[in-house]
């Protein structure tokens, strides 16, 4: 073999390798984050029980007052 395709060869392998450590990387980000998602939202949902006080049109009444402040300091 020559120093060229020796070259191209290792590039290559080089390439296949770094994909596969990029796609492991980003299937545990996404497997940990659906995980920690039900880890937390069975713990929110108890907490949520205790705090079902605050009806839906006050919690619609408070985003919509965030939004206007929000979009206020745009303008």
């Amino acid at each position: 073999m020559t120093d060229s395709e020796i070259l191209i060869t290792e590039g290559m392998n080089l390439l296949y390798s770094g994909m596969m450590v990029v796609f492991t990387f980003l299937l545990l980000l996404i497997l940990s984050i659906n995980v920690l998602r039900l880890i937390f939202s069975s713990s929110q949902q108890k907490h949520s029980d205790s705090t079902a006080s605050i009806s839906k049109d006050d919690s619609t009444k408070i985003h919509h007052r965030i939004i206007n402040e929000i979009l206020g300091d745009l303008r």
